[in-house]
């Protein structure tokens, strides 16, 4: 398991013909990112369903500043329920392996570039684990400057 890692994302992002980021992403052109902030849902939803890709809208999320529109190259994290040994390897791998530091929300959050748009799936998950709060939603909003869209828990919901 490597995380991150360029081979792995060329490989899964193999229609993808134009330029990419170092770690293998796709980059999008800042332009297309910048029209993307006054799409409507319906509009981005109806090519979506032209291409084949049914099933790309949820619903009934929180939106914490309804005023600001969040459009940006997506970069995507699941998580999985909490389990001790799988937890307790990834997070030796993670840390002797690949030189990171910190928590696996942490881990994703130092990959984000500007435009870049965090996607979290925390499987609904609130109790006993959020994916940021303050600290890590500035992380995010410095780093981005666009949002994230969270799956889950977060906390210090006042403060982002």
């Amino acid at each position: 398991m490597r995380f991150g890692n360029r081979d792995d994302i060329v490989q899964l992002t193999p229609l993808w013909q134009g330029e990419r980021f170092d770690d293998g992403r796709p980059r999008v052109p800042d332009d297309i990112v910048r029209r993307m902030r006054h799409v409507q849902t319906e509009e981005a939803w109806s090519v979506l369903r032209t291409h084949g890709y049914d099933r790309q809208f949820e619903g009934g999320w929180m939106n914490m500043h309804p005023d600001r529109v969040v459009a940006g190259r997506a970069v995507t994290a699941v998580f999985v329920p909490h389990r001790p040994d799988l937890h307790d390897y990834l997070m030796e791998y993670g840390h002797k392996e690949e030189g990171r530091i910190g928590a696996m929300n942490s881990w994703v959050i130092e990959t984000l570039v500007q435009d870049d748009c965090i996607v979290v799936d925390l499987f609904g998950k609130v109790y006993d684990g959020t994916f940021s709060g303050a600290n890590l939603s500035t992380a995010i909003a410095t780093r981005t400057g666009t949002g994230q869209v969270i799956h889950g828990g977060i906390r210090d919901a006042e403060q982002i």
